[in-house]
């Protein structure tokens, strides 16, 4: 195994939606995705989960043309609730909708031919947020299905947790005092730490925190799970990159069709537009770069078929013809 320990390259944290997997949703690690959720959600008592089995994160549509979702992390606890954990960097335009979608797509999976209604078991939703999304002041915020006016909950099976990280601001280990803001330094800060040794005694004295930091550690360091960071880290931000400048000239398109028409749907209608062509620009180039079309559809939520469409009509995703050529080939590794 190639490893690397430069201490000036980059070193990537939790909130790298890949190393959050590779941390929290791998086979193995169900421990440490029961500590995280126990602090994050403050479960207690008989609320708390004693064991966790991670499941495939890729909700499968019942049909070709409907949107598949792909969780960061699902799991089943043994009474047969499933948790779906998703970190997100960018609070972008649509994030509620996602959050609907996800949540319900995760509840519905459960019903299989046969199944009944009353095996539906509670569906729980946790967002780690990057960036704000919420007017609350609160750090962690639960949302439940209730009525509009004496707040009585209809049904507790789908519940809404997020946790929002840049309203904490506790980054010297000497302040922290519960489970739930170690937890929450780890997620923020725990790419300050290179090893388990880096670690201040209270934090090390947390069970499952060194586990982590080792983790992160050998996926940092291992030169091809290192690689797979990089292309993702890269690729996020060229999809930042892009959405943003969608949305700027969509701005700027439903501004001027909004004066011109006086209208509020004219600025509404051209936002819109220039957000859907950026997520085609980003398609084709997902396209390009032979991204599937189930993980091009999670990116940009545009339909397999649409997708499909934009496969046909995009010539640099065509594979290309053998070169035929009457040379004996070469051997790649041999230096020339």
């Amino acid at each position: 195994m190639n490893t690397i320990h430069d201490s000036d390259i980059k070193y990537f944290g939790l909130t790298n939606d890949l190393l959050f997997k590779i941390v929290f949703g791998s086979k193995g690690n169900e421990k440490l995705l029961t500590l995280l959720l126990n602090a994050l959600l403050q479960l207690k008592g008989k609320h708390k989960i004693d064991e966790l089995e991670i499941l495939n994160p890729i909700n499968l549509p019942e049909f070709r043309a409907e949107k598949q979702s792909i969780i960061d992390v699902k799991a089943r606890d043994k009474s047969g609730e499933v948790y779906c954990v998703e970190i997100q960097v960018k609070a972008h335009y649509e994030i509620l909708k996602r959050v609907l979608f996800y949540s319900s797509a995760s509840y519905i999976k459960q019903i299989s031919r046969g199944t009944k209604y009353t095996d539906l078991k509670k569906t729980v939703c946790l967002w780690i947020m990057s960036e704000p999304l919420l007017p609350e002041r609160e750090i962690y915020n639960k949302y439940l299905i209730k009525h509009d006016k004496n707040n009585k909950v209809l049904t507790d099976l789908l519940e809404y947790h997020f946790v929002e990280l840049s309203k904490f601001n506790k980054d010297k280990p000497a302040n922290l005092q519960t489970k739930f803001e170690k937890w929450l330094h780890i997620l923020k800060f725990g790419d300050y730490y290179r090893s388990e040794a880096d670690l201040p005694g209270g934090l090390k004295d947390e069970k499952g925190i060194s586990e982590v930091i080792q983790k992160m550690s050998i996926a940092n360091t291992d030169e091809q799970m290192r690689h797979e960071l990089l292309s993702r880290d890269m690729f996020l931000s060229d999809l930042a990159t892009d959405l943003d400048a969608a949305e700027k000239k969509g701005r700027q398109e439903g501004r001027k069709e909004g004066w011109q028409e006086g209208r509020q749907e004219g600025r509404q209608e051209g936002r819109q537009e220039g957000i859907e062509q950026g997520k085609i620009t980003i398609a084709q180039k997902m396209l390009a770069k032979g991204k599937s079309f189930e993980e091009i559809s999670e990116i940009t939520e545009l339909s397999i078929k649409q997708i499909e469409q934009l496969a046909q009509n995009n010539k640099v995703s065509e594979p290309a013809e053998k070169y035929k050529t009457r040379h004996k080939p070469t051997n790649p590794r041999k230096k020339q």
